[in-house]
């Protein structure tokens, strides 16, 4: 039995064809060799999800060879390596972070044809000094003086780093603003660490004093919180205070949608509105309902909610209309559904932040009926049909 004929079938299996009776009869004699071969069909069964994403790869020559290669490396180096790790290989081949695996029907491929104008968001913000004075922030190194020389910042590798004077007694606020398009972190005086998304503002003391440290928040922030027991770090996002000692969480408290998220990733952290307050344990979303005022704590995958200050976004079973919420504000972008129902259409899977949209319209439209025209900053979404 030729064994670049089973890397063949395995690929095949992997990706989601149907393969022919004279196949199925060679896997059936490889699999009766011994049990480790047979094991591989079996971990094959707990990868639907993968092979769901992949059917109909094999029209790409390139890509489905390439498969083959890296279930060929596997099989060859241990035999008993799980198909989860092959099929890691594989979603990063394909673009662990841009290549969306979406759940539909097979559906015939249009191909996108844009003129692409369409800007990758970057590093930028804006500092907004007590007087109104407006500093430019970018990725480059900078040296900033405020109040003479008792408070000094750094603008370096996308990080504004604040480092005051112990025995200053400089009490005043800053804001960075971070526009649509673009992404900017900040380090607080106390060492704490801010991540802000497009479209985020945060106004903060350059020092902290009192009994708490508090910060306002509009928009989406990632916070990783200095422990201080004797000082608790709150954040105030509008109707909210998420209240912590330290820890790891996201807020997404942009003014245009109607609910207010606090995910924690660890440590704990109490979420406060009026009289009500509710503690959250690491893995789990606070939802506020800015409307009713009600909240619903749940227990989420934080991944999906904090992955896009590592560099890539993660859906999982997303609404195309929030899917292009988030793309619209790192892209800048206008967004027009031609049929609303389109709205409610699921997709799943990674996206670089820095990755052409170009591409991921394309893998969007390879599956569902669905079409989208880019004209400068504006997206009309239609159906093929329409």
């Amino acid at each position: 039995m030729k064994e670049n004929e089973i890397d063949r079938i395995l690929a095949e299996l992997f990706a989601g064809e149907n393969i022919s009776e004279e196949d199925r009869h060679v896997l059936e004699e490889w699999k009766r060799e011994n049990g480790r071969n047979e094991r591989f069909e079996e971990e094959l069964q707990d990868l639907k999800e993968f092979s769901m994403g992949l059917k109909g790869r094999r029209d790409n020559r390139g890509v489905f060879e390439q498969i083959e290669k890296i279930v060929k490396k596997q099989r060859e180096k241990f035999l008993l390596v799980r198909w989860s790790v092959v099929a890691a290989g594989i979603v990063l081949l394909l673009g662990f972070a841009s290549y969306f695996m979406l759940s539909s029907g097979e559906r015939e491929v249009e191909t996108l044809r844009l003129a692409n104008n369409v800007k990758v968001g970057t590093s930028k913000a804006e500092l907004v000094l007590p007087r109104g004075q407006v500093i430019q922030l970018h990725s480059s190194s900078r040296d900033i003086l405020f109040s003479g020389d008792q408070v000094k910042a750094s603008s370096a590798k996308n990080t504004l780093v604040y480092a005051v004077g112990i025995d200053s007694e400089i009490v005043e606020f800053h804001t960075i603003r971070v526009p649509f398009g673009a992404e900017f972190n900040l380090q607080l005086s106390d060492n704490t660490r801010v991540y802000l998304n497009a479209g985020s503002s945060l106004r903060y003391p350059v020092k902290f004093t009192g009994e708490i440290r508090e910060v306002f928040l509009t928009g989406e922030g990632y916070f990783e919180v200095m422990k201080d027991a004797d000082h608790p770090f709150v954040v105030n996002a509008g109707e909210i205070d998420v209240r912590v000692l330290g820890t790891s969480f996201n807020v997404n408290a942009y003014p245009d949608n109607g609910t207010i998220e606090t995910t924690l990733v660890e440590g704990k952290v109490r979420v406060e509105h009026e009289e009500k307050e509710q503690v959250l344990d690491p893995g789990m979303q606070l939802v506020f309902d800015r409307a009713s005022g009600k909240t619903d704590a749940r227990v989420v995958d934080t991944e999906v909610y904090t992955s896009w200050k590592d560099g890539y976004y993660y859906f999982k079973q997303e609404s195309l209309e929030k899917i292009m919420d988030v793309l619209a504000r790192w892209y800048d972008l206008k967004v027009f559904f031609q049929n609303p129902e389109l709205k409610g259409m699921e997709f799943g899977g990674r996206l670089k932040r820095y990755e052409n949209i170009t591409y991921l319209l394309e893998k969007m439209e390879e599956t569902q009926d669905v079409k989208f025209i880019i004209n400068e900053n504006t997206i009309t979404i239609k159906r093929k049909t329409d």
